[in-house]
């Protein structure tokens, strides 16, 4: 018997009643010995045995959610994108609007899952720009999620396992197919979000290669380091000016346990600017950890990620797309209306001020993990893509990061430092619990 979607919503209003969604998965906690659990929640998946039905976005904002909850919808806009979404291109399994949310009491920033994004979720703010990490993408750029075979829901899909109030806990599975033909994935990633009260999200990552021999079947660029804004926001009203050089700071990278810091700028135009140079940036990113930040006006978002969290600081590495000299690409500041919604991902097209009707996006930094630093990635991603042994290194590793909110640098670094100093704890959900 289905239970009626009223009763649903008054049991989440009293008591965030425990959620569940999607296809049946089987939990397991991350390998690491068990630590103690906050109180008020079990470690393990909620024990339900009826799983509520979506509601609508209107209705989030009634729910006495205290500390943290986890709630399916049927009518989530990207970006606040309500136009069509049909028929470019014809969506995946026609329900682009059903979305994961998880929300945080008195916190204003969401983590949303959306099909229209093949459920890879991304930290939201209430002006609708957003921090996003990807996911494994197959090497050579053979397989992908955002393509339209990927956001299938046979391809991609998400559960619910624990609905708050004092833990949420997503599952989020996936095959990376090919655009074309997805009889043969190139691999299957699980990824586990967990995230408290306090704001912050623990993210577990790792994958399967389903090509073994095939360097398209593998992986090594789990964090890139995307967002995407509203049709018609520039950058100043995203951003915060830099007074003496009238451009804008879009993303910086911290390293956790010294002073040193990394900025690239861009102005009205796209001109890049940055504070640093090539060394500066291969330094952080082989320090013990490191924070990227993107300083939005609305919240500083940001992920963590080190040594200890499963990142060797000789393998890592993080690129500025605005400068080839760091391993990046030279895009710059080059925005796409094709992600999220409106065109596949292998199929670039270039965001059009006051032409293009669809929300877009835009990639200051990815992280690569690599046997050799990449010093220009037009040229030397090949040569790693297609090294077997950093491939089978990069499948057998499971990878941690912590993701949130801030109002400044310090803040950021601070908290890098204090969940990275824990060490093998990192691997832990509860690492991030009293943070």
């Amino acid at each position: 018997m289905r239970i009626p979607r009223r009763s649903i919503f008054k049991g989440l209003a009293a008591s965030l009643g425990l959620i569940a969604t999607g296809k049946a998965a089987v939990a397991t906690e991350p390998k690491a010995a068990p630590a103690k659990a906050p109180a008020g929640h079990e470690t393990g998946p909620d024990p339900l045995y009826e799983k509520p039905l979506p509601i609508k976005t209107a209705e989030l904002g009634a729910l006495a959610h205290p500390g943290v909850s986890a709630v399916e919808v049927s009518d989530y806009d990207i970006c606040g994108y309500k136009g069509e979404l049909r028929p470019s291109p014809p969506h995946a399994d026609m329900n682009p609007n059903d979305a994961v949310i998880i929300l945080w009491q008195g916190k204003p920033h969401r983590v949303v899952f959306s099909h229209e994004s093949s459920y890879d979720p991304w930290m939201e703010l209430p002006n609708g720009v957003n921090l996003c990490n990807q996911f494994f993408e197959g090497n050579n750029g053979w397989a992908e999620l955002f393509n339209n075979n990927g956001r299938k829901t046979r391809n991609s899909f998400v559960n619910i396992l624990q609905a708050g109030p004092g833990r949420v806990w997503v599952r989020w599975n996936y095959f990376c197919v090919n655009m074309d033909d997805d009889s043969h994935p190139a691999l299957r990633g699980t990824e586990d979000y967990i995230a408290y009260p306090n704001g912050l999200m623990w993210r577990r990552l790792t994958y399967e290669t389903m090509m073994p021999g095939e360097p398209n079947g593998y992986s090594w660029q789990p964090i890139d380091f995307f967002a995407s804004a509203p049709n018609g926001t520039e950058w100043r009203d995203l951003f915060p000016r830099d007074e003496k050089h009238g451009d804008y700071l879009v993303a910086t990278a911290l390293d956790a346990f010294s002073e040193k810091r990394y900025d690239v700028f861009w102005n009205d135009n796209g001109k890049p600017r940055r504070n640093g140079d090539a060394a500066l940036l291969l330094e952080i990113s082989h320090s013990k950890g490191f924070a990227m930040v993107m300083p939005f006006k609305a919240g500083y978002l940001f992920t963590i990620l080190g040594a200890a969290s499963g990142f060797p600081s000789e393998k890592s590495q993080i690129v500025d797309h605005s400068f080839n000299d760091t391993g990046g690409w030279g895009w710059g500041a080059a925005r796409w209306d094709h992600w999220p919604v409106g065109w596949l991902n292998s199929q670039t097209n270039n965001y059009k001020p006051g032409e293009s009707k669809y929300p877009y996006s835009f990639g200051p930094f990815s992280h690569y993990i690599v046997n050799h630093p990449l010093k220009d990635g037009a040229k030397d991603y090949a040569r790693e893509a297609n090294d077997m042994d950093l491939n089978r290194w990069s499948e057998r590793h499971v990878y941690y990061t912590l993701t949130g909110m801030a109002k400044d640098m310090e803040s950021i670094r601070r908290l890098a430092r204090r969940w990275l100093e824990q060490g093998h704890a990192c691997a832990k959900p509860e690492s991030i619990a009293a943070l």
